[in-house]
């Protein structure tokens, strides 16, 4: 078929209408946050959907997991507010997971390594029993954040992930299993969806009526 010059313009001009004005890397991804429910006070998981930006992965949506996550809270007189329900993100104390490295495994299992440091934990909840058990319990429910998260992004059986924990407090007489500071890499044991550890720690934080 022969266009002439004006059906030619024209034709340019609908391409160009349909082409985005920005190409970027960014798509929806799904993570998980720990959160209190307001009609039992159980702690639960909830699933969150962020706008990430992909380079590497889970480094890109764990992002998502530290940050506030903020819910519409209907009020009965007045306006209603949104407000952050997310366990391991407040105004006031911001954990950052640090990626340490990436690799993909030629058995097709992505490995992933975080460095977390409790220092602001620390800070917030202080150093008496009480304090410690709070900060400890938020370690527990940040590795099963990104646990879940990485079940979501890469699916059982094909990750790794080593959580290297920095100023992690005593456990001295407090209640509930052990979280060790962990490594980096091996020797270190990373931690799997089917991990003991992991699973102990699920029973543990989560409720089982979530």
């Amino acid at each position: 078929m022969k266009l002439h010059i004006p059906q030619v313009a024209l034709l340019i001009s609908l391409l160009g209408a349909s082409l985005p004005a920005h190409a970027t890397s960014s798509a929806y991804a799904d993570f998980y946050i720990p959160y209190k429910q307001v009609q039992s006070d159980y702690t639960c998981l909830n699933r969150q959907t962020m706008e990430a930006v992909f380079g590497i992965p889970l480094a890109s949506i764990v992002k998502g997991v530290f940050a506030e996550t903020r819910t519409y809270h209907q009020s009965m007189v007045g306006p209603g507010t949104y407000q952050n329900i997310n366990l391991l993100a407040n105004e006031t104390t911001v954990l950052d997971p640090v990626l340490n490295f990436d690799r993909f495994n030629e058995s097709e299992v992505f490995d992933y390594s975080f460095t977390l440091d409790l220092v602001a934990l620390n800070t917030e909840n202080g150093g008496s029993g009480a304090g410690r058990q709070k900060t400890i319990d938020t370690a527990k429910l940040a590795i099963i954040a990104i646990i879940k998260t990485a079940e979501l992004t890469h699916k059982e059986g094909k990750f790794r992930v080593w959580i290297n924990f920095e100023n992690l407090p005593l456990a001295n007489n407090l209640a509930g299993s052990v979280v060790h500071s962990g490594g980096t890499d091996w020797p270190s044991w990373p931690y799997t969806a089917s991990s003991p550890v992991y699973q102990q720690y699920l029973s543990e934080a989560i409720h089982e009526d979530c």
